[in-house]
């Protein structure tokens, strides 16, 4: 399907159970495989995006092939502290996204990626974060995401 024929729209709270499905798509292809933790996280997860999207700390925006959905990425909007760069207290952090398999190379997460960012830039946000995979790296970087300095220390 040409890139043209994709629809892509802002997300509902009646997209929840897609938002989840690919969010476990998503981890599933990063060899998360465990069902029951999978499971667990769909459960927790959609109770936060109740909230979420309901107070707009959670955005998301959803790629259609005719009725069908085929791709997402969404924003999450945190409280954080001003920085000397940023003097907002909040900060925009890119995730869930994700596209089928069969729809993949063709443009699609190109086009969500340029959807969320323009959002960011209208609502004022001075940056924007990601965590990436090996596999949107690329694509990423095509968009002028730069690696940072974050560091992590796994607790669990």
């Amino acid at each position: 399907m040409p890139l043209e024929n994709i629809l892509i729209r802002s997300a509902s709270l009646a997209d929840i159970p897609e938002i989840l499905r690919q969010r476990r798509r998503m981890y599933e292809d990063m060899h998360y495989n465990d069902p029951q933790t999978l499971d667990a996280m769909a459960s927790l997860s959609s109770s936060y995006l109740e909230t979420a999207m309901a107070d707009g700390s959670f955005r998301a925006w959803l790629a259609a092939a005719g009725d069908r959905v085929v791709a997402g990425g969404a924003v999450v909007i945190s409280p954080w502290p001003a920085h000397p760069y940023d003097l907002e207290c909040r900060r925009a952090t890119i995730l869930n996204v994700y596209t089928d398999p069969e729809y993949r190379r063709r443009g699609i997460a190109r086009t969500l990626l340029q959807t969320i960012i323009a959002w960011c830039q209208r609502e004022g946000f001075a940056r924007v974060t990601l965590h990436a995979s090996d596999d949107g790296r690329h694509l990423y970087e095509s968009l002028g995401f730069e690696p940072s300095n974050e560091m992590r220390l796994n607790l669990r």
